[in-house]
């Protein structure tokens, strides 16, 4: 997944020139057949409270991941402000793999934290992500993460990770990563207890 640390550069600078050069390299190429993806299992459609357990365990896990966590900024550079991860993900599409479940999804992760009445950010990282999931006593497991390997065969790898019509959009919605992070940090504001117009701050 493409991690990128906030410091000394601010995020949201990093989301613009993302958008602005996913929307010129990556729109026009979106109907073409070369972004199909590769995946075979069959694509299934869920009922919405299946769809709300999925994400609910898809969240939890990428939230809590020690993994995902542990080479944050916040979490080295400033542990006394006690940073935690939020994660806000977009569902592409859910492959049957008996007795398994094939979730693919857009997910942005950032680390943040309160100090004072701001909202201070650390290390993000956002892109696709096909999780491996299992029932287990009635609630879905995160068994495994598959990501896009970074560099040059991160295109090809990420339509490995999706059916024909899923690849285009999860390479599509990547540039989508501003409209998410409102959404995390509205949620992180609600659990630090600050203000919804609470200042964000590097």
């Amino acid at each position: 997944m493409r991690r990128l640390n906030r410091r000394p550069l601010a995020w949201a600078t990093v989301v613009l020139a993302l958008a602005v050069a996913g929307g010129v390299l990556l729109v026009p190429r979106l109907s073409g057949s070369d972004l199909a993806g590769t995946a075979q299992e069959q694509v299934i459609s869920v009922d919405s409270s299946t769809r709300t357990a999925l994400m609910d365990a898809a969240d939890h896990f990428l939230e809590t991941d020690p993994a995902r966590s542990e080479y944050g900024y916040l979490v080295n550079e400033k542990p006394a402000l006690h940073p935690r991860m939020f994660c806000h993900e977009d569902l592409i599409e859910v492959r049957r793999k008996d007795p398994q479940l094939l979730v693919g999804l857009i997910a942005w992760c950032e680390e943040l934290a309160r100090s004072g009445h701001t909202l201070v950010v650390g290390t993000g990282y956002g892109g696709p992500l096909l999780l491996t999931m299992q029932s287990v006593n009635g609630r879905f497991i995160v068994q495994h993460v598959d990501e896009p390997t970074d560099g040059a065969g991160y295109e090809s790898s990420t339509r490995a990770l999706f059916s024909p019509e899923g690849a285009p959009r999860a390479i599509g919605l990547e540039g989508a990563g501003s409209d998410l992070e409102k959404e995390i940090y509205a949620e992180a504001r609600r659990t630090f207890g600050l203000p919804q117009d609470a200042e964000v701050v590097s």
